[in-house]
């Protein structure tokens, strides 16, 4: 299963699936495969046992790529403020109760249990 597909798969379990996101989430999983090519990349730069630099430009475009998979994200409504604004719904502030049943909050408690 390709992370298109998980992606895909994801959205219609929340509800949010169109076929008209899929040219965002191909982009998403593109710029999300870049990012772990710069990151091994990066990691290559420190010297054994060391941790990688901030200073080094790979790091830059890592920071960068990040930015702007989190606007994919959130455009996608996989983030929750994105996921309670394309549904419509409130929140339930200062409960642990999921909002949104059926959301990545549920999702994961069926799936792990917590």
């Amino acid at each position: 299963m390709t992370k298109e597909d998980k992606y895909r798969e994801l959205m219609i379990s929340l509800g949010t699936w169109n076929v008209a996101f899929e040219p965002v989430v191909h982009s998403l999983c593109m710029l999300e495969r870049e990012t772990g090519r710069v990151r091994a990349e990066w990691k290559k730069t420190a010297a054994p046992g060391k941790a990688p630099s901030a200073l080094d430009p790979h790091y830059a475009v890592i920071r960068a790529n990040e930015k702007e998979i989190n606007a994919l994200r959130e455009a996608l409504g996989l983030t929750p403020r994105a996921l309670r604004r394309m549904k419509g719904t409130g929140t339930s502030e200062g409960t642990n109760e999921d909002p949104l049943p059926g959301t990545i909050l549920s999702i994961v408690r069926d799936k792990y249990g917590t």
